[in-house]
């Protein structure tokens, strides 16, 4: 019998002796709102500009520094091998029948674009699935799920809609590549990294999945149109 783990974040109203008191609600609803919305709307629409991976390396480095210092935290979330270990072959499971769903919905929909990364853009599909997990995921999952469950708990305050806020923040996040199959598949993919991060506090686990999904999508066809986006910089 499986047993979920204790949720390692203290009450969020707690205030250890000579810190600031926790920001409001009505505050951090409006923060969720503004970081998570409205600022890759400017971006989708070119408002502001800035290059993709210096905008995610710098959100990441920041909101993983505000983890860092906020004393509250369980720094243990940011990687946790024990929790990887106790969930890996759950995700291993779940990840072999979803890599055969998108299979067969690429080789149904669009045959021709099925395994067309790796045959004609070898040395780059190369480079994206050794550099796609440390350039992209882990800097990912420090925002989308470690600060989102620990930054937004007190507003999120059921175990769902905490799950339901990372996912829609995260999917919301990939509107800058203009395509309604982007949003699509990371609201699922959200969806289950959130709730992997949910039940084993493990960022570890979370981005390890996200990897596997990711790295799957950009191989067998899914993720031509985004590689293109990014390369080209539309």
């Amino acid at each position: 019998m499986t047993t979920t783990p204790p949720n390692l974040d203290p009450p969020a109203a707690s205030v250890a002796p000579g810190e600031c008191a926790a920001p409001g609600l009505s505050y951090l609803r409006i923060e969720y709102g503004l970081l998570f919305f409205a600022l890759p709307a400017l971006f989708a629409c070119r408002i502001v500009e800035v290059p993709f991976f210096a905008l995610l390396v710098s959100a990441a480095a920041i909101t993983g520094t505000l983890l860092l210092r906020d004393r509250s935290f369980d720094r243990r979330q940011l990687w946790n091998t024990a929790g990887w270990r106790r969930g890996i072959l759950g995700v291993l499971g779940i990840w072999s029948l979803g890599l055969l769903v998108l299979s067969a919905i690429v080789l149904l929909l669009t045959p021709q674009d099925f395994l067309r990364f790796p045959r004609e853009r070898t040395a780059l599909w190369a480079l994206v699935m050794v550099a796609y997990p440390v350039l992209s995921v882990y800097p990912q999952n420090i925002i989308y799920r470690a600060f989102i469950f620990h930054r937004y708990r007190a507003v999120f305050r059921s175990p769902e809609s905490m799950i339901w806020a990372s996912a829609v923040a995260f999917s919301f996040g990939h509107i800058i590549f203009h395509t309604w199959v982007a949003l699509t598949l990371t609201l699922a993919g959200g969806l289950i990294f959130a709730r992997t991060y949910q039940k084993h506090r493990s960022l570890a686990l979370a981005a390890t999945e996200h990897a596997l999904y990711g790295q799957a999508i950009f191989t067998i066809g899914l993720g031509w149109y985004l590689v293109h986006r990014l390369a080209q910089g539309t």
